[in-house]
């Protein structure tokens, strides 16, 4: 029999000695040492020596093998990192949500309702608001997607008619002065929030003061019951995390993986879970957005960002469904 070639041995060895060493390089950058002034050159050495190893170290499966077991080593230590409720918190992020169940009425504790004259100037405001679940009427998706288009955020908003709505958004608890960082995210910087807010804070935080971005509102369709088991599902998470804190992770547990999920979601395996900027596309590939319109005149007409920055305050929530709906139909 012949032999294996060794490069074919050798390139996935080495590609994934790089992979761990990088990713071990970030974890020594923002888990040990904190971001600080001498992050980068203790990271930079953990890297050189690697490679001065690989390349002083024959043959090559040796180094890789210590290279595993360091990287072993260093997990133990890693994973034995708990994140918690007390550290210095942006504000936006420092009150957690609580709901109580009483039969038929959900009550929200802490949802938010910021007025913002920046990201860095506003008016902190939380109410505790009911919510009748025989008043449920439906969901509605809210995407924001960045500039690099393969990335966003999705939120729910669910209405309770008469009630009103509410938007629950899961995030990244970021910490006084963090921004949000796809790189950080993989790290243990930033723990796990699920946010109740007023649909006007969530959409005009992002499309008025934020870094540029799309937003879209769409129609979710499916069943009502589907919708309560949603939202309650959410009702229990938020209950969980506020009794005890989570890590948040740019893969495994971050704003679209973390409601997949929840108890009752049907696991999505599917590409755009993680490049969630395309959500809107396998969620109207599945039938749950309005199919009548092609989905380029359907994302085009829900395009929010306009509709929403000149929305008075009185009726926002209808004001902007009423026009995004009138857009469709002028179509």
């Amino acid at each position: 029999m012949d032999r294996v070639p060794e490069w074919l041995v050798l390139i996935p060895m080495v590609a994934a000695a790089a992979a761990v060493t990088l990713w071990v390089a970030g974890a020594i950058y923002y888990d040990v040492c904190g971001a600080g002034r001498w992050s980068r050159l203790i990271a930079a050495v953990w890297v050189v020596g690697v490679v001065v190893t690989f390349a002083v170290w024959q043959p090559t499966w040796q180094p890789f093998v210590a290279l595993l077991g360091a990287t072993a080593l260093f997990l133990v230590w890693w994973f034995r990192q708990k994140p918690s409720h007390a550290r210095d918190w942006d504000p936006c992020a420092a009150v957690m949500p609580r709901a109580v169940r009483d039969g038929d009425a959900v009550t929200i504790e802490n949802v938010r309702h910021f007025e913002y004259r920046s990201l860095t100037d506003f008016d902190a405001r939380y109410d505790t608001r009911t919510y009748r679940l025989s008043n449920l009427r439906g969901v509605d998706l809210l995407l924001f997607v960045w500039d690099v288009k393969l990335f966003g955020h999705p939120a729910l908003v669910f209405d309770f008619g008469p009630d009103g709505r509410v938007c629950l958004s899961i995030e990244a608890r970021l910490r006084r002065g963090q921004s949000y960082s796809l790189v950080r995210g993989l790290f243990r910087q930033q723990e796990l929030i699920f946010v109740a807010a007023d649909e006007r804070d969530v959409i005009l935080r992002r499309t008025k003061h934020g870094p540029p971005v799309d937003a879209y509102l769409y129609r979710f369709h499916a069943p009502l019951g589907e919708v309560r088991t949603a939202f309650l599902d959410y009702v229990d998470a938020l209950n969980r995390l506020y009794e005890t804190p989570r890590w948040y992770h740019g893969l495994a547990a971050n704003c679209t993986t973390s409601f997949y999920r929840l108890p009752n979601s049907r696991w999505r395996i599917d590409w755009r879970v993680i490049a969630n900027g395309r959500l809107d596309r396998a969620l109207y590939a599945d039938g749950r957005l309005d199919r009548t319109l092609p989905f380029e005149e359907l994302q085009r007409s829900s395009r929010l960002n306009e509709v929403a920055n000149e929305a008075p305050a009185e009726g926002f929530g209808d004001r902007i469904r009423r026009e995004l709906e009138e857009r469709r139909h002028d179509r």
